[in-house]
C-alpha cells in the first residue's frame, strides 16, 4: 500500500513539474543589428561625403540600446547619437518602428550642438516582391548651437528580381536652418548574403552625384 502511494505521488509530481515548464512564457529573441554606411562623391576630386556605424538590439517590440557615430567625412564635425524605440504593426503588411535619438555634435566647428531626432521607419510589403520603406524625420534643437531641420532620409520602392537581389528607386531631401531644400533622388540595388545585406545607391546631390554603400548584419538569438 505504501509503495503504491509513493508511486502515485511521484507520477503526480512529475506531471505537475511538466505542466509548470510548459506554461512558462517563451523568452523574447534578441535581434542584434550592426549597420555601416559610407558615401563618396562621383565628381573630381573624389572625397568621402559621410561615414556611419551603428549598433542596436531589439527585444520583443522594444529597441534598446541603439547608438552610433556619424562622420561627415571631412575630418571635422561628427555626430554621436543614442536612442530608444519600439516596433508597432498597424497591419499585416506594414511595420512602423519609432525611435527617439539624442545627437551630440563634436569637432572644431560643432560648438557642442545637441538635438533630438524623431525617427520613424515605415516598411510596407505590397506583395512578396514589391516593398516600400520611408524614413522622414525632424531635427529639434536642444541648445542654441543646434539648428532645426527636416529630412527625408529615404522613401524608396524595391522589386525583388530573385531571392537575394532587389532593385528600385527612391528620394531623399533635406532642409536645415535658412538653407534651401536639397533634392537627392537615387537608384538602389540590394544584395542579400549570409554575411549581411549590401545596398548600393547611385544618387544625385547638389553639385554632382555620389555613390553610397549601406551594409547591415542582423542576427537573432534567444
Amino acid at each position: 500500500m505504501r509503495s503504491c502511494l509513493a508511486i502515485c505521488l511521484l507520477v503526480l509530481g512529475g506531471l505537475g513539474a511538466g505542466h509548470t515548464q510548459e506554461s512558462a512564457p517563451p523568452r523574447e529573441p534578441v535581434v542584434t543589428a550592426i549597420t555601416v554606411r559610407t558615401g563618396e562623391q562621383l565628381q573630381t576630386p573624389v572625397v568621402q561625403t559621410y561615414r556611419l556605424i551603428e549598433f542596436s538590439q531589439q527585444r520583443g517590440r522594444w529597441i534598446l540600446p541603439d547608438f552610433g557615430d556619424y562622420d561627415f567625412g571631412q575630418g571635422g564635425e561628427r555626430l554621436l547619437f543614442a536612442g530608444v524605440g519600439a516596433e508597432f504593426r498597424p497591419s499585416k503588411r506594414a511595420t512602423l518602428t519609432q525611435i527617439v535619438y539624442v545627437s551630440q555634435a563634436v569637432g572644431p566647428g560643432s560648438h557642442g550642438a545637441r538635438s533630438i531626432w524623431l525617427w520613424p521607419v515605415l516598411d510596407v510589403n505590397f506583395t512578396p516582391r514589391l516593398t516600400a520603406e520611408a524614413v522622414v524625420y525632424p531635427t529639434i534643437p536642444l541648445n542654441g548651437a543646434a539648428q532645426a531641420g527636416f529630412d527625408v532620409d529615404r522613401v524608396k520602392m524595391e522589386y525583388s528580381v530573385g531571392r537575394k537581389l532587389a532593385a528600385g528607386a527612391g528620394y531623399s531631401g533635406s532642409i536645415c536652418g535658412g538653407s534651401a531644400w536639397k533634392n537627392k533622388p537615387f537608384l538602389t540595388t540590394t544584395a542579400t548574403t549570409r554575411a549581411g545585406s549590401f545596398e548600393f545607391w547611385i544618387q544625385k546631390i547638389p553639385g554632382g552625384g555620389q555613390i553610397q554603400v549601406r551594409y547591415q548584419l542582423v542576427r537573432s538569438e534567444r
